[in-house]
């Protein structure tokens, strides 16, 4: 079973933290309280610009046709402790 890992925090830093850990293998569960972003996260649209990171999740979000499902966001904390071994903190300091 792959390792499991939660992202707390989707913005720059913690979406593109995500995909590239889905990108390596490894299931993958982000986390933020906007559930705008969540939503735009979760259907493999970016809601700001870095470069690439569209392309990633089309390839690892869970529902997209063709992804390979790794990678998930969610607006739970609750599912978020029930699903990681590994937990990135990604918010601004």
């Amino acid at each position: 079973m792959a390792l499991r890992i939660t992202v707390i925090g989707t913005g720059y830093l913690g979406a593109t933290h995500a995909a590239a850990m889905a990108e390596l293998g490894f299931e993958v569960l982000g986390l933020d309280i906007v559930p705008e972003k969540i939503e735009l996260l979760s259907t493999g649209r970016v809601p700001m610009y870095e470069p690439g990171l569209e392309e990633m999740l089309q390839r690892h979000v869970a529902g997209i046709e063709g992804s390979s499902g790794r990678l998930r966001f969610t607006t739970s904390w609750e599912e978020v402790a029930e699903f990681g071994d590994v937990h990135f903190v990604c918010v601004n300091t």
